[in-house]
């Protein structure tokens, strides 16, 4: 007979199964395992993760033990936090359980930094020992560090989320209508920022998101789907929505919609008002104010397009960044990189937190990046571009506007009949 440690596990209650999917798996953490083992000194060791809230659950030998799919419930966490093995009495159950060898367990809790127990990290040898009390406390620390290692899953969830959606913002560049808004701006939720108007507005004629005193949230569809892929949101996860620039002219009320301009995947009602022959839009489906534009029938759609781009999009910083060079082979010192877009240089060095940006006049000039995605390189370059060059909207601004036609190019226009 031996005694099986289990340290600092408690019972917990379980809601029935809600999702069919557990990102983190056992295996992703054989190293700690094999040096739990070797701390010690045991046959094997393993690795039992369940996720409380959808009931799933996975666990891995190390070495392997074939055959063994669970750990019998008496190497489990009790009221007193601590199991006896008697082999008159376990016996049975543990040769059931494929682990009729079993002489000595040793388990510690993983839990994450609420307190919600992920799982529990089991030493186990088929001859009697007992760990001294140096060696439980380095495998305590063990089974911390492992619990962050899980707890971490999230995060890393998280930024691959922001990877996936630079990536489909880097292909909506050059393909229009790659990905609908309404991905877009879910995904964007799902790495923890605030989606576009646009893609809110998308996202909540989707059925993805609703408006709450002023607070995008989603739906418990939009949930569902991102808590299926490993997010779990709380209440702190509410964006608040980003506020429209104020527009200098407000557009009467009583516009009624004449036409729909479709651009990429995003719908877009254009009113017009007889008595000023002015036009207005908004996103399709919305109870929106009406914004005016400056063109018109007499400029055409494609201005009338490009225009509208530009008033729900930074155009110009979406040019900048999508068009700009990174010049590799320039001489440059360590930590300093030069960027050309068409002419026009600009050197950068520095963090988010503390940038600076040089331009044609050799003066470093500090500005701030902390705006720009931490996973997109890019974003902080592009924004050194302005600050090194405080006219390049100037300078650009009709190729960004034939950039914004371009894209306008590709957009639909169908007549609304009331």
């Amino acid at each position: 007979m031996a005694v099986a440690h289990l340290y600092g596990l408690k019972p917990v209650e379980r809601e029935a199964p809600r999702a069919p999917r557990m990102f983190v798996e056992p295996a992703d953490f054989a190293a700690v395992a094999e040096l739990a083992r070797s701390i010690a000194g045991c046959e094997r060791a393993c690795i039992r993760l369940e996720d409380d809230e959808t009931g799933e659950m996975r666990l891995a030998f190390f070495p392997e033990l074939p055959g063994v799919t669970d750990l019998p419930s008496a190497l489990m966490p009790n009221g007193r936090g601590l199991a006896v093995l008697d082999g008159a009495i376990l016996g049975p159950e543990m040769a059931a359980a494929g682990l009729p060898d079993l002489a000595f367990w040793a388990g510690f809790a993983l839990k994450s930094q609420g307190g919600r127990v992920l799982g529990v990290l089991g030493l186990m040898d088929s001859t009697p020992r007992e760990l001294n009390d140096t060696t439980i406390q380095q495998l305590v620390q063990l089974s911390g560090i492992l619990s962050l290692g899980i707890g971490m899953a999230a995060s890393v969830i998280r930024v691959l989320a922001r990877q996936t959606l630079g990536v489909i913002e880097d292909v909506a560049e050059v393909e229009e209508g790659a990905a609908s808004p309404a991905l877009c701006g879910l995904m964007r939720y799902a790495a923890g920022r605030m989606p576009a108007n646009a893609e809110a507005m998308a996202m909540r004629i989707a059925g993805l998101a609703e408006m709450s005193d002023g607070t995008l949230l989603l739906t418990e569809t939009a949930k569902s789907i991102l808590f299926t892929h490993g997010f779990r949101l709380t209440t702190s996860d509410a964006l608040e929505p980003v506020v429209e620039e104020a527009v200098e002219e407000a557009a009467p009320k009583e516009f009624q919609a004449m036409a729909r301009l479709r651009i990429g995947e995003v719908h877009h009602d254009i009113a017009r008002d007889d008595m000023t022959d002015k036009f207005a839009f908004r996103i399709t489906g919305t109870d929106a104010d009406w914004v005016l534009l400056d063109n018109g029938l007499e400029e055409g759609w494609p201005e009338m397009a490009a225009e509208i781009i530009k008033r729900t999009r930074n155009a110009t910083f979406d040019y900048v960044r999508m068009h700009m060079i990174h010049r590799r082979d320039a001489p440059m010192v360590q930590g300093e990189y030069l960027y050309d877009l068409y002419g026009i240089e600009w050197a950068v060095r520095g963090t988010p937190e503390a940038g600076e940006a040089r331009g044609e006049d050799g003066v470093w000039r500090s500005f701030d990046g902390s705006s720009a995605n931490p996973e997109s390189p890019r974003d902080f370059s592009a924004l050194a571009a302005f600050a090194a060059i405080p006219d390049l909207e100037t300078r650009i601004g009709d190729d960004v506007h034939e950039w914004s036609k371009r894209i306008a190019a590709g957009s639909e226009i169908t007549p609304v009949f009331n």
